[in-house]
């Protein structure tokens, strides 16, 4: 753990960590568009549902 100089070595920050290629293809896709739309949307039934249902 300790150099010649009594000053410590840190381990190697790759070590044990999964790689993920970047010409990996999901095969399900969204946009990002969709998801912000589908968000407004949840956001807006909720507000109505409390609304109505207190």
């Amino acid at each position: 753990m300790f150099n010649n100089r009594g000053q410590t070595r840190m381990p190697s920050s790759f070590g044990g960590l999964v790689q993920y290629y970047a010409d990996y293809k999901s095969k399900i896709t969204i946009k990002p568009r969709t998801v912000i739309i589908l968000g407004v949307v949840l956001v807006i039934i909720v507000i109505g549902l409390r609304a109505v249902f207190g």
